[in-house]
């Protein structure tokens, strides 16, 4: 398994795959800690030069070379923009998907809400019923044989909890600290899906991460890869005795620079076109963009990258907080107190206090800092005061 596609991290000469271990050992040894993704093939990527191809082309392409590559493709849906463009490349060339796993945190959270009007980020497990099973039964009807497993996590997350029984559970993620998160991958945990991936077959479980981060620093539009995007890919952890086993991040690959080289020319030319929404991409901090990125890029990006994603369909407002995210206000909140809460309290005191160098200052909401890349993709073609200013305070 070539896990350093997922992006890894190195000190000291030593290399880690979770960030925690990476920065509990930096802060430790006091010694500088650096993230690598695919830059042997970005630093050297011609990204101020738009392919010529169409998206959707671009998508097809990247589904047809999985769907050749692998005997067992499984794909992580969720139902909302990123997954089901995944999932409509395939179908639309009658490209098999073997199985469609969806992870739900469903049985446990009393805070669903089953209204359409409530799109708040709190409100993210109404998503399973009023977007994910439409598109599920859509699944059905085009391609009766995938294999569709739904997976309630809810329970299976106070077992795992009380098994630990204390801060070891750091020990299944490579940063994600909210319940949510970083369970969302974890699958393998369930014995019929481990057994059919003891199967002699070449095996790729796809991710749809993620859309581009892009942002304007001085005249310059720019595209970004944050590690703490790529590290939601969990389920690494749980795979390294499977040698058939890959993740395969469907946009966030390094096979796939044209394909978010086009993103980014797309998004620069709408923020062009519309330079009221200027704003929006002129951070003056890492927290403003990521909050920018969550909470308005988001919506505006899903009908502009993606021809399959239909603006009347149902899907909550992004989280934009970390360790503490909104999504999992049914635990924290509604769970505050029990065992189970304390000792994933105890995960969060334990990265805290050792890994205390690279925690976000100031920030009540507690993570730990971002690491990026950021590339050129061209000037911004505005003349807007926003666009020249030199007090952006965003480094990369």
């Amino acid at each position: 398994m070539n896990s350093k596609k997922l992006g890894y991290y190195t000190c000291n000469g030593k290399e880690f795959s979770s960030k925690i271990e990476a920065c509990i050992y930096a802060t430790q040894e006091k010694k500088p800690l650096n993230w690598h993704f695919n830059n042997d093939v970005f630093d050297n990527f011609p990204w101020h030069i738009e392919p010529e191809q169409s998206l959707d082309h671009l998508y097809d392409q990247r589904a047809r070379d999985l769907r050749e590559k692998y005997d067992y493709l499984v794909l992580a849906f969720s139902g909302g923009g990123d997954s089901n463009n995944v999932l409509e490349a395939f179908l639309r060339q009658n490209l098999f998907i073997d199985e469609i796993v969806v992870n739900v945190m469903d049985s446990r959270n009393k805070f669903t809400t089953l209204d359409l009007n409530i799109k708040e980020n709190w409100n993210e497990g109404a998503e399973y019923r009023l977007q994910t099973l439409p598109r599920l039964e859509h699944v059905r009807k085009v391609s009766p044989s995938t294999r569709i497993s739904v997976i309630d996590l809810s329970d299976h997350i106070f077992d795992f909890f009380t098994t630990c029984g204390d801060e070891s559970w750091l020990n299944y993620t490579r940063e994600r600290l909210n319940v949510s998160g970083f369970m969302r991958h974890n699958f393998l945990h369930f014995k019929e899906i481990r057994k059919r991936f003891d199967k002699d077959k070449k095996i790729a479980m796809v991710l749809g991460i993620e859309k581009p981060r892009t942002y304007i620093k001085g005249n310059m539009f720019k595209v970004m890869f944050s590690d703490k995007a790529v590290n939601i890919a969990t389920v690494e952890e749980f795979i390294d005795e499977y040698a058939n086993t890959e993740i395969e991040f469907f946009y966030w690959h390094p096979d796939c620079a044209m394909m978010i080289a086009k993103q980014a020319h797309i998004i620069k030319r709408w923020v062009e076109t519309f330079p009221e929404n200027i704003s929006n991409w002129t951070p003056n901090s890492l927290d403003d963009l990521f909050k920018k990125h969550r909470s308005v890029h988001e919506r505006v990006l899903r009908p502009l990258l993606y021809t399959t994603w239909k603006n009347e369909w149902w899907q909550s407002d992004k989280s934009t907080l970390d360790w503490f995210s909104e999504i999992d206000n049914w635990f924290t909140v509604g769970y505050k107190g029990t065992k189970e809460y304390a000792i994933w309290e105890a995960g969060l005191k334990y990265v805290r206090d050792n890994a205390r160098d690279y925690m976000i200052p100031g920030n009540k909401n507690l993570g730990l800092k971002s690491f990026m890349y950021a590339y050129d993709i061209g000037e911004i073609k505005i003349n807007h005061p926003l666009v020249s200013e030199s007090n952006i305070l965003i480094s990369v």
